[in-house]
């Protein structure tokens, strides 16, 4: 008995000298150079979110292999209630740069939002709205609710707070 508790108090106390608590898997990023770059480069207005709680997690300013050079602006955040919520724009308004942002949605319709008008796009695991513009398409996306959706294309702004 001694020797088996010998032999628990070295593995206890090896234990407690390399436990380490999980960090929050998300890795968060700082937005706000790549939206000061991308809206001094853009030709058009460049938007964000302004919606508490919301944490980036991704942000680039460059073309993908489908928006035919014309640079692409995104950022993805987690939001509060953990899901996952993006924002894409670009110049490129082209069949390949749209289908490869809504991929596994499907068109539903249309939707009048902040006075502007919207195509619908959902799926089963996500929703997508789709503005577009001689100037800009964007696309906001993720796996939150439509209503969610909704008023985080509401609260999209040129001039993100900087608090």
């Amino acid at each position: 008995m001694r020797s088996l508790a010998v032999v628990l108090g070295v593995i206890g106390l090896i234990m407690l000298l390399t436990w380490r608590p999980n960090p929050d898997p998300v890795r968060e990023v700082d937005p706000l150079p790549q939206f000061s770059l991308a809206s001094g480069q853009a030709d058009f207005p460049v938007v964000v979110p302004e919606i508490e709680g919301l944490r980036a997690t991704s942000v680039r300013w460059e073309p993908t292999q489908y928006s035919r050079e014309a640079p692409v602006w995104h950022v993805g955040y987690v939001t509060p209630g953990d899901e996952y919520l993006k924002i894409t724009q670009s110049a490129a308004s082209n069949e390949e740069f749209l289908k490869n942002e809504l991929l596994g949605v499907y068109g539903e319709g249309e939707k009048s939002i902040s006075n502007e008008n919207w195509l619908v796009f959902e799926g089963p695991d996500s929703r997508a709205l789709v503005n577009v513009t001689p100037e800009v398409t964007t696309v906001v996306s993720g796996t939150v609710t439509l209503p969610e959706l909704e008023a985080a294309v509401s609260s999209l702004t040129t001039s993100p707070d900087l608090d």
